[in-house]
């Protein structure tokens, strides 16, 4: 493996989540220590052997970056695929010209283990045709799909130049303005109440999945995972589908029955890392992160960040609720939260929704402690001695007139 394949290797895992800057120092450790007993190894083969990996993953990604050295001659029909512009873990995304229209598109093509499983091809040719069917100006529109020489691909609607979130974030290297992330939230947000109007849910937003373009307009893109509300099936039963950093708890344990408000919590961590500049919750492994998604103490954002406005700190909290009952009861009221923020107003479904709660949410704005049960609510009132008094005299008299009653129709 040359040098420049190990470099491109480190930079997939970690940019995947596969692996973190210490695993692959480990693995590093044991090539090293190869070279000088003079063993044959490679790097992939070091990160399994440190058990940073395993062989089935190693092979996937050294698939997937076989994927980026397609030439851009590939046959697509009625496209003229001219450049590589982006890359994800299972497909590589070519800017094109749709030659029967004459525009510029985008082509995502796939190869893989999972386009060569027929079950599974089919099921991503079927929800590429379902996206199909979702129109609005914050979605990446897909075009057309299908297959050819072995490849399976969509054609889209291009972004260009191609700009994520992702990248925003890595130029800035620290958080974005508050108004210019919640502008950006809002229109995500629309973009997702489109979708679950529709009864779809994305399943994978983060911040590598919204697009800018150079008018300031942000769309969320790459459908892939997207699927029908209750469409769960079986073998989906203790998956985890998503990305660690923004997964949703109930993805986390596999629960297939998933709706809108996945969604809502994913983009909520997207929201969080936008306004503090890092991740909600981090860790050495993939695994310890989606831990932390389903037991770990959320610190508020604005604690994270103390120039952020008390009112967007409460809306990214009720997103992020570990359970989604707590969460938003649909993204419509997320909006009207949202929109309030962006005018300078406190956010009103928050507030609401919180009730008993809005004393604590205050208190954290504060920095203040608060003491919280399990599930991060507040804990049942104690009733005072004189409510505990008060019931006992009431059911005393109730007890006496009951008797009372009985002795009387006994007499009669």
């Amino acid at each position: 493996m040359s040098a420049s394949s190990e470099a491109r290797f480190e930079q997939y895992i970690v940019e995947h989540g596969l692996a973190t800057e210490d695993e692959l120092k480990q693995g590093r450790r044991l090539l090293n220590k190869a070279v000088v007993d003079g063993d044959a190894l490679t790097l992939p083969e070091a990160l399994v052997k440190a058990g940073v990996l395993t062989r089935n993953q190693t092979r996937r990604v050294q698939a997937a970056l076989k994927e980026e050295t397609l030439s851009p001659r590939l046959k697509i029909p009625g496209v003229q695929l001219i450049e590589r512009i982006g890359r994800g873990s299972q497909a590589v995304v070519y800017k094109a010209r749709q030659l029967s229209v004459d525009r510029m598109v985008a082509v995502k093509v796939l190869l893989s283990e999972m386009a060569r499983d027929p079950v599974m091809r089919e099921r991503f040719l079927q929800e590429v045709r379902a996206t199909a069917k979702l129109s609005h100006n914050n979605i990446v529109q897909a075009i057309d799909a299908g297959e050819t020489d072995g490849y399976i691909y969509f054609i889209m609607e291009l972004v260009d130049p191609p700009r994520t979130v992702a990248d925003l974030l890595k130029e800035v290297d620290g958080p974005l303005e508050e108004g210019e992330a919640v502008r950006t939230i809002i229109q995500i947000a629309e973009a997702l109440a489109h979708a679950h109007s529709r009864h779809f849910i994305h399943r994978d937003v983060k911040p590598r999945n919204i697009m800018l373009t150079k008018d300031g307009v942000a769309k969320l893109a790459d459908m892939g995972l997207a699927r029908h509300i209750g469409e769960g099936t079986w073998d989906e039963i203790g998956k985890a589908f998503g990305t660690p950093y923004y997964i949703a708890p109930e993805q986390v344990v596999g629960n297939p029955d998933i709706d809108f408000r996945a969604d809502i919590y994913s983009l909520g961590a997207t929201f969080y890392e936008m306004l503090t500049g890092q991740p909600p919750f981090t860790g050495k492994t993939p695994q310890l992160i989606m831990q932390k998604h389903v037991k770990g103490r959320l610190i508020p954002p604005d604690h994270v960040n103390p120039d952020l406005s008390a009112g967007v700190g409460e809306v990214v909290e009720l997103m992020m609720a570990k359970r989604p009952e707590d969460r938003y009861k649909s993204t419509e009221d997320l909006l009207v939260d949202l929109r309030c923020v962006a005018a300078g107003e406190p956010p009103r479904i928050a507030h609401a929704r919180v009730g008993k709660q809005v004393a604590i949410i205050a208190g954290l704005a504060e920095g203040e402690g608060v003491r919280t049960d399990e599930r991060g609510l507040p804990p049942l009132e104690e009733p005072s001695p004189f409510e505990v008094n008060q019931l006992a005299i009431i059911l005393i008299v109730a007890l006496m007139v009951s008797i009372l009653v009985t002795i009387i129709l006994a007499v009669m």
